[in-house]
């Protein structure tokens, strides 16, 4: 994995900073999983990566991104709800393809992204390890939509908010669908933004 985020990152240098852009990103998911009955976005995680656009005009860009991030759902101190779970924690590598629109100091974007499931840890009520007993899928398609917001030429602060098109759950048993609700600093490497007065 890292060894294509540096490789991203090198072709942005030698493809010229006129056309391509690359950003580092870092940041925070808050994320749920509904169907386990646990309310609330109550699981953070690390979300990182690096990003690479194509400048096709003033306005529009395109491209891809590579990241890692943790997701998952855990029950809240205050929580109600009878649900047999009380934490899922899931590793995960996304690769998204995403599309913006940028105006002034704002950026719009949506896109897919593939998911692969690198590990994950179930834990019951009773605070017992059930991973084996729940069964999950290694692939998912993500749905994204988000914004960012240009604070100097190479420093963004980005949010974003994410839903899984496909069941989380492998085996039988509810229909498994992740949430997350992101927020990232965006630094621009190699030639800056240029941004209104």
């Amino acid at each position: 994995m890292w060894k294509l985020m540096f490789l991203l990152a090198l072709s942005t240098a030698t493809l010229g900073g006129q056309t391509f852009r690359a950003a580092a990103l870092a940041g925070l998911n808050l994320s749920q999983l509904d169907g386990d009955d646990l309310l609330g976005f109550h699981q953070p995680g690390l979300n990182a990566g690096l990003r690479v656009v194509a400048v096709l005009n003033e306005h529009w860009r395109v491209g891809p991104e590579i990241l890692f991030s943790q997701q998952g759902a855990k029950r809240n101190t205050n929580s109600v709800t009878q649900s047999s779970f009380d934490a899922f924690r899931f590793q995960t590598v996304e690769l998204p393809v995403m599309v913006y629109y940028h105006d002034w100091r704002l950026t719009a974007g949506a896109g897919v992204s593939y998911q692969r499931l690198l590990s994950y840890r179930v834990v019951n009520t009773l605070g017992e390890d059930v991973t084996d007993d729940v069964h999950l899928r290694d692939d998912a398609l993500v749905l994204h939509l988000g914004a960012t917001l240009d604070l100097s030429p190479r420093l963004g602060l980005n949010f974003r908010w994410s839903r899984h098109l496909t069941n989380q759950q492998a085996g039988a048993g509810p229909r498994f669908v992740s949430r997350s609700l992101t927020f990232r600093a965006v630094y621009t490497i190699g030639r800056a933004t240029d941004l209104p007065q």
